[in-house]
């Protein structure tokens, strides 16, 4: 028997475990039985493995034998690896020749080769690629930025009940300017008739004009434009009927004396009674005064409350 050792290439140069591969066997050899087999191209081959031992390490699916030149020949071994590191075929004898083959040991991979160790390890999952001492830094700026959101987000949300804030304070300075002015005002006009100073027909039109002045700036609603007798409706449309009793029984008594300044205003012979312009004024201020009563309050406390208009 003559015992060769062949030039062997792996197909693909790394194989890893369950992959199907070849190991390419280039020989030369004059054996003439060689050369029969091989007359009509590739042939496939049963080899006689020289050891008697089971072989778990692989499987071999196939081994043919092909012509390579004069007398040179080419074995290949297809096989599927079970395990890593090295695999060594054992010796194998062509039958019907007088050829051994010996193999050299193939590398078998599925893991990470340890160059300085000739060892196989499974490779950790990497690390973050940060540089060392700045992870606290990298914490600490996220922290920073996750506060600075959330204060954000919140300054966002209370931004409405800000501005209602304000913008209800504003209103309530705006009520009790508006208020002050109108007592001034029909002040003036019980002052000027008393007086003389204008007559009874020109007190009612200012005293209209004084009231009509305030319920539009109070309640947000043009009732400098309202007939006498419609004064009631836009009182409903104005507050949506949510006010109390009591404030829609004022509003009424004011709503009264429209009527009775149009008839004064508008009647040949129409004239106040001894003290009834001072006294109705008096009333008007007092029922001003309840309708304005809950938003005085409010403007001496942190009540949230909404006033009606605006």
């Amino acid at each position: 028997m003559a015992t060769i050792s062949p030039q062997q290439i792996l197909i693909p140069k790394k194989v890893y475990i369950g992959d199907t591969a070849e190991l390419r066997c280039t020989f030369n050899s004059p054996d003439p039985f060689l050369k029969q087999l091989t007359s009509s191209g590739t042939a496939e081959l049963p080899l006689v493995s020289q050891s008697t031992e089971p072989q778990e390490e692989y499987v071999i699916k196939n081994i043919s034998l092909s012509p390579s030149g004069i007398d040179f020949y080419q074995l290949t071994i297809t096989f599927i690896p079970w395990k890593t590191g090295d695999l060594l075929f054992p010796s194998m004898e062509i039958e019907g020749s007088d050829i051994v083959l010996e193999f050299q040991p193939i590398q078998i991979v599925s893991l990470i080769a340890n160059e300085n160790t000739n060892t196989y390890t499974i490779r950790d999952t990497a690390a973050p690629l940060l540089l060392p001492g700045t992870t606290y830094k990298l914490y600490g700026t996220l922290s920073v930025f996750v506060i600075f959101l959330l204060i954000c987000i919140r300054i966002i949300l209370k931004r409405k009940i800000i501005l209602f804030y304000i913008n209800q304070k504003r209103l309530l300075k705006k009520y009790k300017k508006n208020k002050k002015q109108t007592i001034r005002n029909l002040y003036k006009i019980a002052d000027e008739a008393e007086a003389a100073k204008i007559d009874d027909q020109t007190a009612a039109e200012n005293l209209q004009k004084s009231l009509r002045t305030y319920l539009e700036i109070r309640f947000d609603y043009p009732f400098t434009h309202t007939v006498a007798s419609e004064i009631m409706q836009g009182w409903q449309t104005a507050t949506g009927g949510l006010l109390s009793d009591t404030k829609t029984e004022a509003f009424g008594n004011i709503a009264a004396s429209f009527i009775r300044t149009d008839f004064i205003r508008y009647s040949k012979n129409g004239k106040f009674e001894e003290n009834e312009l001072i006294n109705m004024i008096e009333k008007i201020i007092s029922q001003i005064q309840i309708l304005e009563q809950n938003e005085e309050s409010l403007s001496g406390s942190n009540s949230d409350n909404i006033p009606i208009g605006g």
